[in-house]
């Protein structure tokens, strides 16, 4: 049976190009690349596979960006060296799925010739729900909480955005909450528009369309009177103080870091913090940090992947051995406090391994990683 696209052969433009976009998601692709003088290729479950037998030819990427941007103009920013990042959104019947893309374009160097290279990411209609995401009894608990700094940590496609989107699903929908969620993100990676909420309300804000920086979001965020906070990436020492000053002031504050596990998540928020802050606004994150969760995928027996988790719910225990010691110690105390307080990954894998969801083989090279 051909892993090729059923159309393949036909230029993608207009609707055949939206046709195609459908056709990816319905494969459960996370990845869309489309370049010039080059096959398309799809990512499904952490493989790369190519979809069309012949590469596309310059004309057909140059019609592909255009449709997107809607105007003949998308290809003259990007021979200007200007990125484009766009949204898409295919919804042929309003009773069925809605088929909803983050892209970004750039200019390219395809061998000796200059090219365009596009990226598609789809975006979950609705996010995945906690339940199918085999999240830990002990996470669950560690979950629940009004206030506070809740971290959700991994390297890029380690799962963490699908992890926060269901968790945020899971408080909208639950009747006994009345929360009021306002989200920054940059881009927009999960929609909240169609999830069956009673008592609850979201804003979703995009940087920087709707507003410039992750600073600004926040300022704005505390203004609403909202009852969650999220940030989709701490990325600077702007993003981190602001985090942790909206944490201060009552609010429960999730965001993400592109960390390895929880104690080099701790390690990447102190050096976030401005040099000339850092002994305040570390005590202070330290003081109203609830969670910290790092997130790896690996090959499931379905073919697919799994996640496992690292995580450390945050006992006042914890938060006084942190604060008790030099920060140079903070990461060897997060360490011995996964042991005893946590879930290592050590741990999580076994527990992968144990419910059949990894094979003994997957298994013993991620436990090889971690020695």
């Amino acid at each position: 049976m051909s892993c090729f696209w059923p159309e393949d052969g036909t230029p993608l433009r207009g609707e055949t190009l939206d046709r195609f976009l459908m056709w990816c998601a319905e494969e459960e692709a996370s990845r869309i690349e489309i370049q010039t003088e080059t096959p398309v290729m799809i990512r499904v479950h952490g493989q790369n596979r190519q979809v069309t037998e012949n590469a596309s030819l310059p004309g057909e990427v140059e019609d592909a960006i255009n449709y997107i941007f809607r105007a003949a103009t998308a290809v003259t920013k990007l021979k200007q060296g200007e990125p484009l990042d766009l949204s898409h959104t295919i919804w042929p019947d309003r009773q069925k799925r809605r088929y909803s893309f983050r892209l970004n374009a750039v200019g390219a160097q395809v061998g000796t010739e200059t090219g365009i290279s596009i990226t598609f990411r789809p975006i979950a209609d609705i996010p995945r729900a906690l339940e199918e995401q085999n999240v830990e009894p002990r996470l669950l608990e560690a979950l629940e909480g009004e206030r506070g700094m809740y971290l959700i940590c991994g390297a890029t496609g380690s799962g963490k955005t699908t992890l926060i989107g269901g968790i945020n699903r899971s408080r909208l929908e639950n009747p006994n909450l009345h929360c009021d969620l306002v989200e920054g993100s940059a881009p927009l990676e999960i929609l909240y528009d169609l999830v069956e909420r009673r008592n609850s309300t979201v804003t979703q804000v995009e940087i920087p369309r709707d507003l410039r920086t992750f600073p600004d979001f926040i300022r704005a965020a505390v203004r609403r009177e909202p009852t969650d906070i999220g940030v989709t990436e701490c990325r600077d020492n702007e993003t981190m103080e602001a985090a942790i000053q909206a944490a201060i002031s009552g609010h429960r504050l999730t965001t993400s870091l592109h960390t390895f596990d929880c104690a080099s998540s701790i390690r990447r928020v102190e050096a976030l913090c401005p040099s000339d802050q850092r002994d305040s606004l570390t005590i202070s994150f330290v003081e109203n940090l609830k969670l910290v969760v790092n997130q790896r995928l690996l090959r499931s027996t379905d073919g697919k992947r799994t996640p496992i988790r690292e995580f450390l719910p945050v006992s006042r225990v914890v938060r006084n051995r942190l604060l008790d010691a030099p920060r140079d110690r903070w990461p060897q105390i997060t360490r011995e406090a996964v042991q005893s307080d946590g879930q290592t990954y050590e741990k999580a894998i076994e527990i992968a391994h144990e419910e059949g969801r990894i094979t003994a083989a997957v298994a013993a090279a991620a436990l090889k990683e971690e020695a």
